[in-house]
């Protein structure tokens, strides 16, 4: 009798053990084993842990090209589409060497209900939490704010995290740029998330129409203007000049401003314009310093900004210009002015060319970055993520970390054929038989970066509000010298005590 009791305590203490052991603070069945010194996976095994993988599915209003599943999840069949057999093929990948069962749910949120989904999972300590949740950055910036993501860089002791971040893939410096503090990194963004080359700002080019009347530009041939553009030679005072010079009036137009009657049209413009060329320009407001140890903080003065909103306001109130009047939808509106075949230039989303009508526009079509904002003191090109784009987070409430991790990681590594098809054999090839645009599409992507600034700003704004509580600070939108003086003059003060607090509070969070 006094044997068999001692049996089943053993029994019973074992399975408290196995018990402890699954429940080790992140719910998986252990840390899954270690790489190989050589970068392998073969030493890595989570059993068939289970991961729950939150993908978006959202179709943005001012995008034509696809919601970003299908270049992350896949389809159920991939059918004829080269794109998704390999994104399924990937991602049986992982989950046939890692051990890692993938549990998929979709999402069908825009941009401003992320926050409040993620919020809600998070504070409930929902028990159908998603482990990895892939959305927009605007969403995902507010969850960082509020405390409600992961430390991706540095989760805690106990933990395994198979994250590196400088191994080919990931956009490391972007990943920096999207946090407060370089030591704790939230948000992760690579060659898993297609979005981060679709959601690259461009300008497209009517070649019909800048060939027809190259003589009024000082380039020769359309080869020697791109040329240039690789060169560097690319500003936004030569793209001013061009804007206004190809201008025609139509028969029923009105003089010295562009309209859709027009014979030609210089560029189309959207709501969202000026504070891309504010950001490719580098014209801040925040930005990190990195002598301070990238610590975020307000410029000192405006002068900057205020330069580069004059360009700006020479170009927008150019007779060559047209601006839509859409606020929602005003990137695919002006898109559409260019699609009719009378816009010289329009600014968008390097993705659009998946859409059906940017494949099918009959004009002979090419694009190039954004210009720099002056030649002599701005170096290289910055081509600006919209901050839309999907990337990941673990959230707090996940209950698998070290395969969480693991899947991502694994995940990336494994994105270069699904990158390789869609860009190479899709974007440059298929939708694309032009040389220079190419050439282009490379330089755009090469030139990305995280528009710092723009993205702290905006947290901020709304993340803190004024001494008396009752209005937010004003954006900083390019709209002219004395306006963008006085407003930063009047508001500098609470744009810094705005930072601070919101600095205070981020270093509370572990």
């Amino acid at each position: 009798m006094k044997k068999t009791r001692i049996i089943a305590l053993l029994l019973v203490l074992a399975m408290l053990l196995m018990v402890f052991a699954s429940c080790d603070g992140t719910g998986s069945k252990g840390d899954g084993g270690d790489r190989g010194d050589d970068g392998s996976w073969e030493g890595v095994d989570f059993d068939g842990q289970e991961v729950h993988m939150s993908i978006s599915a959202n179709q943005y209003e001012e995008c034509s090209f696809p919601a970003a599943d299908i270049y992350t999840k896949g389809p159920d069949t991939a059918g004829s589409n080269d794109v998704a057999k390999e994104v399924l093929a990937r991602n049986a990948r992982v989950s046939e060497e890692l051990g890692i069962n993938i549990k998929y749910s979709t999402t069908n949120l825009r941009y401003p209900e992320v926050f409040s989904d993620i919020e809600s999972i998070v504070m409930t300590s929902a028990k159908n939490s998603p482990d990895i949740y892939s959305n927009d950055l605007i969403g995902l910036g507010k969850a960082m704010v509020n405390g409600f993501l992961w430390n991706v860089k540095n989760p805690g002791e106990g933990v395994k995290n198979y994250f590196d971040f400088s191994k080919d893939g990931w956009y490391e410096e972007y990943i920096k740029g999207c946090t407060f503090d370089q030591e704790k990194l939230y948000i992760f963004a690579g060659d898993y998330f297609i979005d981060m080359i679709r959601m690259a700002w461009a300008i497209y080019v009517n070649e019909t129409i800048f060939t027809a009347n190259i003589s009024q530009t000082k380039w020769k041939s359309l080869d020697e203007f791109y040329a240039d553009v690789e060169a560097g030679l690319w500003s936004m005072d030569d793209l001013a000049t061009m804007v206004t010079d190809m201008h025609a009036d139509g028969a029923g137009g009105t003089p010295g401003k562009a309209d859709r009657t027009d014979e030609i049209i210089g560029m189309a413009l959207n709501h969202t314009t000026d504070w891309v060329f504010a950001s490719t320009s580098e014209a801040d407001i925040f930005y990190q310093d990195k002598e301070d140890g990238y610590k975020p903080k307000v410029v000192e003065t405006a002068t900057k900004f205020i330069q580069v909103s004059d360009k700006w306001m020479t170009l927008a109130n150019s007779t060559g210009a047209i601006e839509t009047e859409s606020s929602v939808q005003g990137v695919k509106e002006a898109t559409t002015i260019f699609l009719e075949g009378k816009t010289l230039f329009v600014a968008s989303r390097l993705g659009e060319m998946e859409s059906q009508a940017v494949r099918e526009f009959k004009a002979d079509k090419g694009l190039v970055p954004f210009p720099k904002w002056n030649l002599s003191e701005q170096e290289d090109y910055h081509t600006v993520i919209h901050n839309q784009v999907e990337l990941g987070a673990i959230l707090n409430s996940a209950k698998a970390f070290s395969a969480a991790s693991a899947l991502m990681q694994f995940l990336n590594e494994e994105s270069e054929k699904v990158v390789y098809t869609y860009y190479e054999k899709g974007l440059k090839y298929k939708y694309n038989d032009n040389k220079n645009a190419r050439a282009m599409m490379d330089l755009i992507r090469e030139t990305s970066d995280a528009p710092f600034g723009f993205e702290i700003g905006d947290l901020t704004h709304e993340t803190f509000y004024t001494a008396d509580g009752a209005k937010k600070l004003t954006l900083m939108y390019l709209d002219n010298n004395s306006t963008l003086a006085s407003t930063f003059d009047s508001e500098k003060g609470v744009y810094v005590d705005c930072l601070n607090k919101m600095l205070e509070r981020f270093a509370t969070f572990e």
